[in-house]
């Protein structure tokens, strides 16, 4: 025969019907900061209304900065979307990130910056020049989608002391077209083979506009160079014409 249920029985239901909500509250929460105390919100309506008042951005921004530096992947991931939520107002967070000494924390303050348009060529061009590809890759495409007002950043990247980023500056260079031949003439004085050559291809890529300072180089010391220009100068001629530098 089934007892009645009594106090007792309604005491200990109520209990355990209470942790079952208190472990489901535990589980639903982000991991905490561990320098902040508290976890950054994942929400981009409650950063942009952030970004409504300049204080308010500031602060939002730098706490997001510490979890893109301090937390794992997934809080990292989380910062990024609402770094980028912020807008300008987060780029001195992300200024600090691409100095940090981790390729993983700059890889993801990168990220942000190349969600969020022209406000962020400076950093783009720190990035640009980062000499871990992870970094320096997704700053590149970026610049090269805005064009012409990415020059500057890229030219930058020419004078770093990486030949590997200045290489790379070069070419990419080239598939901006003709506003970067001026910032490609100065490659063209650098004194790695390497970077002059990735230069002299990205010349070529310019086209017909790049004659002339296809034509200006002086290749006499270095036969291979020389047989490049020249190469180039006659596609770009349609193989008529004088290739002669």
């Amino acid at each position: 025969m089934r007892r009645p249920i009594g106090g007792r029985d309604l005491w200990r239901g109520g209990r355990a019907r209470a942790w079952g909500a208190l472990l489901l509250l535990v589980a639903s929460c982000s991991p905490s900061d561990e320098r902040g105390g508290r976890a950054p919100q994942n929400d981009p309506d409650s950063a942009l209304l952030a970004a409504g008042d300049p204080e308010k951005a500031v602060l939002a921004g730098d706490d997001l900065g510490r979890a893109l530096v301090t937390g794992d992947v997934y809080r990292r991931r989380r910062a990024v979307d609402e770094l980028v939520a912020l807008g300008p107002a987060a780029l001195p967070a992300l200024g600090k990130a691409l100095g940090d000494r981790s390729p993983d924390v700059r890889a993801a303050a990168t990220q942000a910056l190349v969600r969020m348009g022209p406000a962020a060529l400076p950093l783009l061009g720190r990035a640009v020049a980062d000499p871990k590809s992870v970094v320096r890759e997704p700053a590149t495409r970026a610049l090269i989608g805005v064009g012409a007002p990415a020059v500057p950043a890229l030219q930058g990247a020419l004078a770093s002391p990486d030949h590997y980023v200045r290489e790379n500056a070069a070419a990419s260079l080239g598939a901006i077209g003709a506003p970067a031949i001026p910032a490609l003439q100065q490659a063209m004085a650098d004194p790695d083979r390497r970077v002059r050559r990735a230069a002299v291809e990205a010349l070529g890529r310019v086209g017909a506009e790049a004659i002339p300072a296809l034509r200006g180089i002086d290749a006499s010391g270095d036969a291979g160079l020389r047989e490049d220009v020249e190469r180039i100068l006659d596609r770009l001629q349609g193989g008529g014409g004088d290739s002669r530098v």
